[in-house]
């Protein structure tokens, strides 16, 4: 059924764009597009009373499909990436071979099709249900999005099961990566309050950090010694990418605020379903393919298991997840824009998001 047409309030939209099935979700504040046809991508939202756009955009761009010259070792994933938001599963990381199936990079729901059903399409509450069966998995996934009149955030709400007959292990993740304008040196990452670990590991895509080695959030301490802030971007063209993982958060949530602007993004999620925070920096890192130092960027990715290794690794230090047949597991995120701010103190499950100042700002 195709979405009731209106130019107000809680809205749905529906397009082709480069051949792809393209979704919309609108109200007064966001405008939230989703890539029905390549992994259901949420590769744009947008804050429409401060015209900002959080999510990154490679200069590639979104590309139909094509036929490659060669296929690569790695998949497709980093072929067709053109920033935004992805959902992973089963497998974070470069390929590796699971029960005798081969895995590309990310393999295997972020690169194909997902079903889309509306299910509310109101002036009020506008809500849509995706879901995909993965090709060589016995996975299935639901992801539930919600968006309400006058409501700066989104709500997802997700189920995933195992419709095989036997366990299966899995990573899970959520890739949302963060791009300029919005992004620069003045944005702030802030996390709950504690004592947190960064672990970084020889298999990570860090270019500065130990490997096998453990710091205190946020100073992240390079192979040569000097200190780096990872709730600071670096100034764009520095030539840098770090990879972490913050392994001990007490709450689910983060926030990244651009300073300048006081303008932010801020994610709540179940940390039972993702306990894990990836911390990734690309700042125009020029060591050829896929970025050629193109690209400026930091991704804030709730997991269930790390390192980005791969599930072989997740494996081995017992952060994947055992899925038993016929057994669902749950999750739910909220996205939310929010303005007025410097620092972020805390983030509900409701998308309230707290200043410094003790005061909470929706949209």
């Amino acid at each position: 059924m195709p979405p009731t047409y209106r130019n107000h309030h809680c809205r749905l939209a529906a397009y082709t764009f480069q051949g792809q099935r393209v979704l919309f979700l609108e109200n007064e504040l966001l405008r939230v597009g989703v890539l029905l046809d390549k992994g259901a991508d949420i590769f744009q939202f947008l804050h429409k009373p401060s015209d900002t756009e959080f999510m990154l955009h490679t200069p590639r761009g979104i590309r139909p499909p094509a036929i490659q010259s060669i296929g690569s070792g790695w998949g497709t994933f980093l072929d067709y990436y053109e920033g935004g938001w992805q959902e992973i599963l089963p497998n974070g990381g470069p390929t590796c071979t699971y029960k005798g199936v081969e895995f590309g990079q990310h393999g295997e729901v972020s690169t194909i099709p997902w079903t889309c059903t509306i299910d509310v399409d109101t002036p009020e509450l506008v809500r849509v249900t995706l879901s995909v069966r993965p090709f060589r998995t016995p996975y299935f996934l639901q992801r539930s999005m919600t968006l309400r009149r006058g409501d700066p955030s989104l709500l997802i709400e997700e189920t995933l099961t195992n419709e095989g007959g036997e366990p299966m292990q899995f990573m899970w993740g959520h890739h949302p990566a963060f791009g300029a304008p919005f992004l620069d040196s003045s944005c702030r990452v802030d996390l709950p309050a504690g004592d947190l670990t960064v672990a970084t590991f020889e298999g990570g895509a860090g270019t500065r950090l130990r490997g096998g080695s453990r710091h205190r959030w946020p100073r992240v301490v390079e192979s040569g010694g000097v200190s780096l802030d990872f709730s600071r971007p670096d100034a764009p063209g520095t030539g840098h990418e770090d990879l972490g993982y913050v392994i001990d958060l007490p709450e689910g949530w983060y926030a990244l605020t651009n300073q300048a602007t006081r303008v932010g993004f801020a994610l709540a999620w179940s940390l039972d379903a993702f306990p894990y925070l990836w911390v990734w920096r690309q700042f125009n890192q020029s060591s050829g393919y896929p970025w050629y130092g193109q690209v400026y960027t930091v991704a804030l990715e709730p997991w269930s298991s790390y390192p980005s290794a791969g599930l072989l690794a997740a494996i081995d230090n017992g952060s994947a997840v055992t899925i038993e047949p016929g057994e669902t597991r749950t999750a739910w995120l909220r996205a939310v824009a929010y303005t007025g701010l410097t620092e972020v103190t805390y983030v509900s499950p409701e998308g309230r998001v707290t200043g410094v100042r003790g005061e909470d700002v929706r949209g």
